[in-house]
């Protein structure tokens, strides 16, 4: 009988860290599609890729959205358009808390690119002893 409780309470042990180890893949696996996808959807409906930064702590989404001034002038309703989005496309996502904060880009950020690491390695200058 001992064997049998045993063996009842850790099979319960492992089910139950995988039913929550499979939650928590679902999230990260849909913030890294959202951070992906978001961006593009924007570009689509504004004209501008803005910037994105994704916040998690445990049961809270922080999203920040930078866009141009002008953008920002002629369009009220980003944050709007960005929680409609989440809720038809990554429903897993709206259910917990989400901030969404929408801000101007700032003049340094705006002429940026993006930095690219390049794969080339620099070869080091070889010294060469002189022989005497």
């Amino acid at each position: 009988m001992k064997k049998f409780f045993k063996k009842a309470l850790v099979f319960g042990g492992v089910a139950l860290a995988a039913h929550f180890g499979f939650k928590a893949y679902k999230r990260f696996s849909g913030i890294t599609k959202l951070a992906k996808s978001l961006p593009e959807f924007l570009n689509n409906i504004y004209g501008e890729r803005p910037k994105l930064h994704v916040n998690q702590s445990l049961n809270m989404l922080n999203l920040k959205v930078e866009f141009s001034p002008e953008i920002l002038e002629k369009h009220e309703d980003i944050e709007t358009t960005v929680r409609e989005y989440i809720d038809d496309f990554h429903p897993e996502m709206a259910r917990g808390a989400i901030t969404i904060e929408v801000i101007a880009r700032s003049e340094e950020d705006e002429g940026e690119e993006p930095f690219e690491e390049e794969d080339e390695e620099e070869e080091a200058p070889v010294q060469q002893e002189d022989e005497e």
